[in-house]
């Protein structure tokens, strides 16, 4: 009988593990890990070559009998072969790559009982299973077998050195416990083989091929910007920045790749498209004397902003004559919702997950799930690491608490990568060189001075009194924007908008090119916004006024102000009465802000000035925060203690980390963590096993800051399973209480979160879950339109 891994399409058992070691092998050859590669493929699913899982094929035997469980045997097969072919080092990241390719990573000494160090064998779950298991596989068609994927004789495995391994894997995971300060070499090397594994195993399931790179002529960049050009005082400086990033590709290749490396230079100055043009020329280099092309992913820490990136993208391929859906992906926790309802939704999910694309363009929010795990948004690490330029864009944005992780994380990060992290606000995360030139003369184009106003009311009479003008009102939390805005409106102020993170993309791009064309026709229009136009949004106002924040939020602002520096525009500093800003960035950060501003703003502080005090800034901040999160973190992550980051990595007070980390720890998915609808059930041997579960009855709202929009509001205590965190009018709630918002963050809102298992779930209902994420930010917009006196309220009802 020949031995199948599944049927509905039946595929030979040898069959699906020659072909997923294979590209496993193939993924980590350039990593010098392609026999562990092709180890973890070839021995992945060989428990299901016992007589168990067979009948349970054949429908012979229920679906979650523990028999059938296969990953155990598997595991422990890899881990012993690794030993006899001198890979005793990677033993132990064999066996958990192994075991949890269903479900998520954890820590090992949770899958390895304590007594098996001491010989004593388990009686419970997949353990307590193992030696009728071990006995069935004791066959000639297990041996053959075995002898056709190129592996040891299984015989003396059987025969009890299956519990020898077990106890040298228990051992190598109590010593773990003990150590310090080892890196987090451990950590990629274990995440690799997962990555690997997991993408190989998927693609095969799905028939989805690796993907073939294809050039983009870097020239394509500067005829994308010859076509957009505008005079003006900053276009000497906007063209010595790109020319000066298209020489530093002059430098010897191995200081360009793989590196770390800086692009710092103001608001304003083009630092998107210079980016673009180093790394589409730094790719071509890299063909040409590597042999290879490696991926540009380019991260932001907002939507609004990935829209814009993206944008120009597409016309960067246009210029060159290519099909943007061809070389380029978008993906942030709403891009599913794009898809329109005849498109191929499989082929949509395969590219989200595997970054099969020449660009990439998402969020933070994707980007560092794939460096830290421990579930399934770890699939592209390994496609970084073969080769990729990793743009950063805005780092500001992430928590000083976790500076310690992230700089570990990308200092550390394996294989054939060069991250490049671009701000006019260099917090140093990336330490390396810079590849902005200098910009000597570069004008002075905002005086940030202080403001008089101390409440709203005081705010919106001035606003009132001066009458209509263009200018920009940027404040902490949405609720505070909301109360503005309504002032505003009722005082009859003429040419007003709002701009919040309640919007869905398609109507955040629409308000906003409303807005561009207001302004570009000289329409006195007030924008009153939260921080969601603060980073890379492109507009430009000739005032604005900013409620007191960090240092480098202050200067984001200023950066949508008097943009393309005709005269002096002016930035009004607000220290508002109330705890908004305390709630949203901490007491530290706004310390350290007074502290290093002092009495600058009295007579008026340059731009200029301001970027010249970040360095003492961020010493201040480093100095004052406790940074004992992230040191923690790292600890943590350095000893594959996956369950010890749970919490570490969702700040107090919000910031633009990713929110899908919330969740993540020992119990599957962090999504369904987050959701209250409970992970993926998990054999106790710890790899997830039989279907998934039905999702939550009722999907609860976790009201967190929005993760592209950034630190609204604090955080409140997440719901409990399956429960609201709060209803619309009239269903027994505020929608809005404590601070104004139910916040969407990139996977923190389990109705809006990624919920669906992609195994466990069809792709139909995946589709659906993008349109809901869209739906709910929908309703969230309509909402804030009723609340400030725009359009009655008519709550969506489910069906």
């Amino acid at each position: 009988m020949t031995l199948l891994a599944r049927v509905n399409p039946e595929e030979p058992l040898a069959e699906h593990l020659l072909g997923v070691g294979r590209l496993s092998e193939g993924f980590l050859a350039p990593l010098g890990l392609g026999p562990q590669g092709r180890l973890a493929g070839l021995c992945h699913d060989l428990g299901k070559a016992t007589p168990y899982f067979q009948e349970m094929l054949q429908g012979k035997r229920r679906k979650g009998d523990p028999l059938t469980w296969h990953a155990l045997p598997g595991a422990l097969f890899a881990a012993w072969t690794a030993r006899r072919r001198g890979l005793e080092g990677d033993a132990l990241f064999l066996f958990l790559a192994v075991l949890e390719h269903h479900g998520s990573l954890s820590s090992p000494w949770e899958r390895l009982p304590p007594g098996l160090a001491e010989g004593r064998r388990p009686k419970e779950g997949a353990w307590g299973v193992l030696p009728e298991q071990l006995k069935a596989l004791d066959t000639g068609a297990f041996r053959a077998l075995a002898a056709s994927l190129g592996l040891p004789d299984p015989g003396p495995f059987l025969e009890g050195e299956a519990w020898e391994e077990a106890g040298r894997l228990a051992l190598e995971a109590d010593d773990l416990l003990n150590r310090d300060g080892q890196g987090l070499g451990d950590h990629f090397r274990l995440a690799l083989l997962f990555s690997a594994l997991l993408d190989a195993d998927r693609r095969l399931a799905g028939q989805v091929l690796p993907f073939a790179p294809r050039p983009i002529p870097p020239r394509a960049v500067e005829a994308h910007l010859a076509a957009k050009r505008a005079l003006g005082p900053l276009s000497p400086h906007r063209e010595a920045l790109f020319r000066g990033v298209a020489r530093a590709l002059e430098a010897p290749l191995e200081r360009l790749f793989p590196a770390r490396l800086t692009l710092t230079a103001p608001t304003g100055a083009g630092k998107t498209l210079a980016a673009l043009r180093f790394a589409l020329g730094l790719r071509e280099r890299v063909r040409a004397e590597l042999g290879f092309l490696p991926k540009v992913v380019y991260a932001l820490p907002y939507i609004a902003i990935a829209d814009q990136v993206e944008e120009e993208a597409r016309g960067v391929l246009a210029r060159a004559g290519l099909d943007p859906e061809t070389h380029l992906l978008v993906h942030h926790h709403l891009a599913l919702a794009r898809l329109r309802e005849e498109e191929a939704v499989e082929e949509a999910l395969a590219l989200q997950e595997t970054w099969d694309r020449d660009v990439v363009v998402t969020t933070f929010h994707q980007v560092f799930p794939a460096l830290v795990g421990p579930g399934s948004g770890l699939r592209p690490l390994h496609a970084l690491a073969e080769g990729a330029i990793l743009i950063l864009d805005e780092v500001q944005t992430l928590p000083a608490e976790l500076w310690p992780l992230l700089r570990a994380l990308l200092r550390e990060l394996p294989g054939r990568v060069t991250v490049v992290s671009m701000t006019a606000t260099q917090p140093r995360l990336v330490e390396g060189e810079e590849i902005a030139p200098p910009l000597p003369g570069y004008p002075a184009r905002v005086r940030l001075l202080r403001g008089e106003a101390r409440t709203l009311e005081d705010l919106a009479e001035r606003l009132l009194r001066e009458g209509p003008r263009g200018r920009l009102v940027v404040l902490n939390t949405v609720r505070e924007a909301m109360d503005l805005y309504r002032r505003l409106k009722e005082g009859g102020l003429p040419h007003i908008h709002l701009l919040t993170s309640h919007l869905i993309p398609k109507h955040r791009k629409g308000r906003l090119e409303a807005i561009r064309k207001a302004l570009a026709g000289g329409v006195p229009l007030t924008l009153v916004a939260t921080q969601v136009v603060e980073a890379g949004v492109d507009l430009d106002f000739q005032e604005g006024y900013r409620a007191l924040a960090p240092l480098e939020s202050l200067l984001q602002t200023a950066g949508r102000v008097n943009r393309n520096a005709r005269g002096e525009g002016r930035l009004w500093v607000l220290d508002l009465e109330g705890e908004s800003g305390k709630r949203v960035y901490g007491a530290v950060l706004l310390d350290r802000t007074r502290r290093v501003l002092e009495d600058r703003l009295e007579g008026g502080l340059e731009d200029r000035e301001a970027y010249r005090l970040l360095p003492e800034y961020y010493r201040l901040v480093e100095e004052g925060i406790s940074q004992a999160r992230g040191q923690e973190a790292l600890k943590a992550l350095s000893a594959l203690n996956y369950g010890r980051l749970e919490g570490f990595l969702s700040p107090p007070g919000g910031g633009a980390f990713p929110a899908h980390l919330r969740g993540v720890g020992r119990g599957g998915h962090p999504h369904l963590a987050a959701a209250g609808g409970g992970p993926r059930p998990k054999g106790p041997q710890g790899a997830a096993e039989g279907p998934p579960p039905p999702p939550p009855q009722a999907p609860g709202l976790h009201r967190e800051p929005p993760a592209e929009a950034g630190p609204e509001e604090p955080a409140p205590t997440p719901p409990g399973p399956g429960g609201l965190a709060a209803r619309a009018p009239g269903g027994g709630g505020g929608l809005l209480r404590r601070g104004g918002g139910i916040f969407v963050g990139d996977g923190a809102v389990p109705l809006t979160g990624t919920l669906f298992w992609y195994f466990g779930v069809c792709p139909r209902e995946a589709w659906l879950m993008g349109h809901a994420r869209t739906t709910l930010r929908l309703e969230l917009y309509k909402l804030e339109k009723h609340l400030i006196g725009e359009q009655p309220y008519t709550p969506y009802r489910l069906r």
